[in-house]
């Protein structure tokens, strides 16, 4: 019995266990992983990263998947394991990737907000206008959008929120993931005149999809 079927079989003792397969891709993000259900047919298609990891782990990722795809409230000693894993990422991820303006942002909201600290991310530039900032925990990177490089104020709210991420990380169970607790919105709100930030974003944010629509 794989570990698939195995953690299928925890999950639901009473029903037969469906042919389960799981292949590996080189297309995936670090650590991503996604599950596809089709009759009687499960496949879990996992980032490369995942091979050579402990069984254990594995367990709790594919348990974590079949949880959101049978829309079921569990936890197992598995999926804490493997919560436990994927928030350990961020303190390992290789540190190589960066950018001369991002840095000094990184800096300057490391120093004025978390008293100097937060190591620093990998920080590299995104593309787009939907999505001004990420924070991708296994690979531990701030990517903020290049229409922000030349706002300043802006990108150090972004930034902010992002490095948020990356300290309280997030929350799980039976399933479902938090990453804005109270206390990530409460030290939001710490930023200067973060109401009025918001609001330029916004208007930023319109700006620039009516450059792009014409």
């Amino acid at each position: 019995m794989s570990d698939l079927e195995k953690s299928f079989a925890e999950l639901f003792p009473a029903k037969q266990i469906p042919f389960c397969t799981v292949e590996y891709s080189g297309r995936l993000k670090a650590y991503n992983a996604r599950i596809q259900m089709r009759g009687n047919y499960i496949t879990v298609v996992a980032s490369k990263t995942w091979r050579g990891i402990s069984p254990s782990i594995l367990k709790g990722l594919y348990q974590e998947l079949l949880v959101r795809v049978y829309k079921i409230k569990k936890q197992t000693i598995h999926m804490d394991l493997y919560h436990h894993f994927m928030r350990s990422l961020p303190r390992i991820a290789p540190k190589r990737k960066t950018h001369p303006v991002l840095e000094q942002s990184f800096h300057r909201v490391n120093g004025t907000l978390f008293m100097g600290i937060l190591e620093q991310p990998n920080l590299r530039i995104g593309r787009g206008v939907n999505r001004l900032g990420t924070y991708e925990y296994a690979s531990d990177t701030v990517s903020i959008s290049s229409i922000l490089l030349e706002h300043p104020e802006l990108m150090d709210y972004v930034m902010y929120h992002e490095l948020l991420h990356k300290k309280h990380q997030y929350t799980a169970s039976k399933g479902r993931s938090c990453h804005h607790s109270p206390a990530f919105l409460a030290e939001e709100r710490k930023f200067p005149n973060a109401m009025v930030l918001e609001q330029e974003l916004q208007r930023l944010v319109t700006q620039m999809k009516r450059v792009w629509f014409w």
